[in-house]
């Protein structure tokens, strides 16, 4: 509740430029896409940053405020602007969420353009060491290996990325060291924790992505509209993108709750529209 009106912004704000940049496909400078990002373009990452940040700092508000530490505690409303306020919507703009926003898309970034390079050199790869034109059963096994290995090493750099959010939003200081110092003996448990998270909330969304998917794609075999497209990805993805990053805050906050209890300090709304 504390987070689904950033979540929905994200998903108007990423359709939107989906819509702007690929309702004519020849149209869109190729300066802007990258193979890297699950929307085809690096803005992608820019876009969805403040919001992410804006649910992280929500959450962590939350568990930081309860009555016990590491409880979610749901108020209603905005908390500054109470003239206002409508139940259930938050929606701020500080300068320590534009800051965590700023390392969410730096890392975001990197690690896009980091699997952009890795698809060029797996394709030139293949076209190297196989007589062209390519076969399916060439690319299979190189395909799924390249898939499970960034699976797991995007999953690994998220966790970690989200944890150094959530304690710079909670601490207000930047301080990987100390971070990484007090899950002394846990950080293995902490990973294990986020990719149940990750797996379990990415089973729901495509699951449900697939079987919605085999209505809304004509059976005879031709392209869908991209009406249909944005439909499937968005309409389908914002909850579940909403779920994936409020568990994922709620488990930072739980770790930060039990390791990090001398330096916590209350996540604050810096600013309101």
């Amino acid at each position: 509740m504390a987070a689904w009106f950033p979540c929905f912004l994200m998903t108007l704000c990423l359709a939107a430029l989906v819509l702007i940049l690929f309702a004519d496909p020849e149209q869109v400078p190729a300066w802007l896409l990258s193979q890297g990002f699950a929307h085809g373009t690096w803005l992608s990452a820019i876009v969805a940053a403040p919001f992410s940040a804006m649910v992280f700092a929500f959450v962590l508000d939350r568990m930081a405020n309860a009555p016990e530490r590491g409880h979610i505690v749901v108020r209603r409303g905005i908390d500054r602007v109470k003239r206002f306020a409508i139940p259930g919507v938050r929606f701020e703009l500080g300068q320590r969420i534009l800051l965590a926003a700023l390392l969410l898309a730096a890392v975001q970034l990197l690690c896009g353009f980091l699997v952009a390079g890795e698809h060029r050199l797996f394709v030139a790869g293949l076209m190297a060491t196989h007589d062209l034109p390519l076969s399916p059963e060439d690319i299979a096994s190189w395909a799924m290996a390249r898939g499970i290995f960034n699976m797991l090493v995007g999953g690994f750099i998220l966790a970690w990325e989200y944890l150094l959010v959530g304690d710079f939003l909670w601490t207000g200081s930047f301080d990987p060291v100390g971070c990484w110092r007090a899950l002394d003996g846990n950080r293995l448990r902490f990973v294990a924790i986020m990719f149940i998270v990750f797996a379990m909330v990415a089973m729901l969304k495509y699951g449900l992505g697939l079987a919605v998917g085999l209505i809304l794609i004509p059976a005879d075999g031709a392209s869908p509209s991209l009406l249909n497209r944005m439909l499937l990805h968005f309409g389908l993805a914002w909850p579940f993108d909403g779920l994936h990053l409020v568990l994922s805050a709620a488990a930072v906050g739980t770790i930060l709750g039990a390791f990090r209890t001398r330096a916590i300090a209350s996540v604050r709304p810096a600013a309101a529209p």
